[in-house]
């Protein structure tokens, strides 16, 4: 089943123990329904984790009901695109707007290995 593979891939870079209940999949299912593949959702998991693990204001959203949301969803998978574009100036840009001493986005290492150069 794609959505707990998703479900599965969530927990295993954030570190948590979503369960596979419907509460957590069903979202995920409404995304492949309207098209999305798995490789976008799991970009955008990896983009997001990137942003906010290591961010205390926002790390608390790693979660099924706000990655997956179809009001976020597809904002998201737009910011994935735009990164992909330009990988460095993202991570200065998300230094700036975040006021964040240090963040995963700072090592733009991350970034290269998942949209290139």
């Amino acid at each position: 089943m794609i959505e707990k593979e998703i479900l599965d891939f969530l927990n295993e870079v954030t570190g948590s123990k979503f369960r596979d209940i419907k509460s957590n999949t069903s979202k995920i299912a409404t995304l492949l329904k309207q098209d999305f593949t798995k490789e976008q959702i799991i970009e955008v998991i990896q983009l997001k984790v990137i942003q906010w693990k290591n961010n205390p204001k926002m790390a608390m959203y790693l979660r099924p009901r706000t990655l997956f949301s179809n009001e976020n969803f597809e904002n998201y998978i737009n910011e994935v695109e735009r990164i992909r574009q330009n990988p460095k100036l993202y991570a200065e840009h998300f230094k700036k707007i975040n006021n964040i001493e240090t963040s995963a986005a700072d090592d733009d290492d991350g970034l290269k290995a998942m949209f290139g150069e």
